[in-house]
């Protein structure tokens, strides 16, 4: 459930106010403040005047053309990562997909390892030697040749949070690095003994995904690194601009928090997409102007109510005969307010087959 909107209800039903608080509001919350449904009121400057970090975009289509790359960092990350640890001050570095490599690929055949119940190419973890399943737990040892044509040329490709702290201790040997994520913080008591580690000092770089970017207060980061900053705008989601502005300006508000202004470098194969110019302007309202042009344009929330309906079943020919004949059903009553059926963007977890049905209906409607 959506904790926001079940919230609202509760309270509704008791007759009490709700308070929701954010830097990033939903476009949702927004629109209901601009038209008066609910109350606003805004703060300007951050608690105790501290200013805003500088961001620093870092073009690293551009960067690996000229071959200026160390491997995953630009040039303006990795000075920015020096400058802060010889200044004693503390860094993070986001990167939203845990793992070594997202996955492996055989280099003759194209050949890519999967999961055996889920549409999805398993992850390579290093720290345990195996290929892994994020959606369904499955695991797999690494396979020395390829499971197609025999070749012994697999290839890693792409890069997670294992690799990243992996690669950035070859870089800065000296600097105590700790990395934070699903994987780094099963263990009971693991995520607070990082964060009371991170606090006390006793790491100064910490490589993590989602969990660095929200709630966390520390005073002494002076710069925050962001990698793939692309990853979330491509989201085939009609959310997904919204949620990539809020996930980087959350991640940036890690930095400088305190005495200092911080520093945030944000590595970008597109610096003049309008996310990252709405980003690094600190520009809410413009994002919000953008999007709520495109919500009324295409109908999606909030002028839209969306209805999704799913249907599964392990057999692949169930799931298609049902979906099929239960939304020529609902066209029939709700016509061209009825989209799909169409397989999820996953189509096949943990040995079920999803398809999915949207009913949009405008809000004015009953």
């Amino acid at each position: 459930y959506n904790a926001r909107d079940a919230a609202i209800v509760l309270a509704n039903f008791h007759n009490a106010k709700v308070l929701l608080g954010s830097a990033t509001p939903s476009i949702e919350s927004y629109y209901n403040a601009q038209n008066k449904k609910y109350g606003f009121a805004e703060l300007t400057t951050r608690y105790g005047g501290t200013q805003l970090p500088e961001i620093l975009i870092a073009d690293i289509k551009e960067e690996k053309k000229l071959k200026k790359m160390k491997s995953h960092f630009s040039v303006l990350l990795m000075e920015n990562i020096e400058a802060a640890l010889n200044n004693k001050e503390q860094v993070i570095i986001f990167q939203n997909r845990r793992g070594f490599a997202p996955h492996l690929e055989c280099k003759t055949c194209g050949w890519i390892p999967h999961c055996k119940n889920c549409d999805v190419s398993l992850v390579y973890h290093k720290v345990t030697t195996q290929l892994r399943c994020h959606y369904c737990g499955y695991t797999t040892p690494v396979p020395s040749t390829c499971n197609a044509c025999g070749s012994l040329d697999i290839l890693m490709k792409n890069f997670g949070t294992e690799k990243i702290e992996e690669e950035l201790q070859l870089f800065f040997p000296e600097a105590r690095i700790a990395r934070m994520d699903y994987d780094s913080t099963r263990a009971k008591h693991s995520h607070q003994k990082i964060i009371n580690d991170f606090e006390e000092h006793n790491i100064e770089i910490l490589v993590g995904t989602q969990m660095v970017a929200k709630g966390l207060d520390f005073e002494n980061v002076s710069t925050v690194g962001i990698l793939s900053a692309d990853q979330s705008m491509n989201f085939p989601h009609f959310r997904s601009h919204e949620k990539s502005f809020q996930l980087l300006t959350q991640v940036a508000g890690r930095s400088g928090r305190k005495n200092k202004r911080g520093k945030v470098i944000i590595q970008t194969y597109s610096p003049s997409h309008p996310i990252i110019t709405y980003v690094k302007e600190n520009n809410y309202t413009k994002m919000y102007e953008e999007e709520i042009l495109n919500r009324n344009n295409f109908k999606y929330p909030p002028f839209y109510r969306i209805i999704e309906l799913t249907v599964s079943d392990k057999d692949i020919d169930k799931v298609n005969a049902c979906a099929g004949e239960f939304a020529e059903q609902l066209k029939s009553v709700f016509s061209n307010r009825v989209s799909g059926p169409e397989f999820a963007l996953i189509p096949r977890i943990k040995n079920l087959y999803y398809k999915k049905i949207l009913i949009k209906i405008a809000a004015n409607e009953s």
